[in-house]
């Protein structure tokens, strides 16, 4: 491996996110659970499955396009972080590391953020074109969230609005829309008395 001037800290500073917190009270503080999280970012700071690997045991597989990030994770980090999740083998992986059919949770967000006119930085299609390559035919996910960032440009409306009709035909719940960001339950494991108390709807 090449030096890139990072060490490991695997006693870094992690504060958990919303996002964690929905995940740990939805599935009761569940153990050794299972992830797949596209767009990791920071191994620690803002990132969603941090606790869940430290302190819940997850197995998971991440996914950054950003060099130096991937790095970093991979040196802090248990479980691995890949590369391009558009062109990744989800099902051969998932079938050689014993991922169950039904998979705790999945994080879209590959976004490359935006510029200082608002507009965003590559091509803003990019987590919906992840949710498109995760084989949801084949698997099936307890709770999912998707970053779609309708607030930050407007045709990111049309991307907020693909990935609802995407995933309600596959029979997921809406259960938290904000002006950024939606998350959704399996109603086939989590009853609607359990996911009705994480109910949110921000906005349309």
């Amino acid at each position: 491996m090449t030096d890139i001037g990072f060490t490991a800290n695997t006693d870094a500073i992690h504060q958990k996110t919303g996002i964690e917190d929905f995940l740990i009270g939805l599935l009761n503080k569940k153990k050794n659970g299972y992830y797949v999280e596209l767009g990791a970012a920071h191994f620690s700071n803002g990132n969603n499955t941090y606790s869940l690997e430290k302190d819940y045991g997850w197995t998971g597989v991440s996914f950054e396009i950003v060099d130096s990030m991937r790095e970093e994770f991979n040196l802090n980090r248990k479980n691995p972080c890949m590369g391009d999740a558009l062109s990744f083998n989800y099902i051969d992986y998932f079938e050689k590391n014993n991922f169950p059919k039904q998979i705790d949770y999945l994080q879209l967000d590959i976004d490359a953020g935006y510029d200082s006119h608002g507009r965003p930085v590559g091509n803003s299609h990019w987590t919906l074109q992840g949710l498109i390559a995760v084989p949801l035919n084949t698997y099936r996910f307890t709770a999912i969230t998707f970053e779609h960032d309708a607030n930050m440009y407007w045709r990111n409306a049309a991307i907020r609005d693909a990935q609802r009709e995407i995933l309600d035909s596959f029979g997921y719940a809406l259960v938290h829309r904000s002006f950024y960001e939606d998350w959704w339950v399996d109603p086939k494991i989590i009853e609607h008395g359990k996911f009705r108390d994480y109910l949110h709807w921000q906005t349309l």
